[in-house]
């Protein structure tokens, strides 16, 4: 019983999973905008999630993980939750991003994955 109930529950989380488009006007093409992605909230046993909370002041909701924005300057406010010492702390990401690329954020961790001592962007290859 209690499987079903995860299984329920991951589906209905990830249902809403889904990309804040953070500029005015109709949606434009992938090449226009940059994209930048976070971890789900909610995953099977993951020792570091790197969760995508605001960008340029903008509060996502639990179902967004990721973002479209227009190429230039933007900050990106993340939690990055350790799963093995319960430990979250909060990384402020100031970051030029371009057009047409995707980027995926990324941390680098204390000894023996404890803590979280900064969060970056990569850019990620198709």
């Amino acid at each position: 019983m209690n499987a079903r109930v995860a299984v329920f529950a991951l589906v209905l989380a990830c249902s809403g999973c889904g990309t804040a488009q953070l500029y005015d006007g109709p949606r434009r093409s992938a090449i226009e905008v940059a994209r930048i992605t976070g971890d789900l909230r909610i995953n099977a046993g993951s020792p570091l999630t790197l969760i995508l909370r605001e960008v340029d002041d903008t509060p996502l909701t639990v179902g967004q993980n990721a973002v479209e924005v227009l190429p230039g300057k933007h900050r990106f406010l993340v939690d990055c939750r350790i799963a093995e010492t319960e430990k979250v702390s909060r990384h402020s990401v100031d970051e030029e991003v371009f057009a047409g690329r995707h980027y995926r954020l990324a941390a680098e961790t204390g000894p023996g994955l404890r803590e979280c001592t900064q969060v970056t962007l990569q850019t990620v290859d198709f």
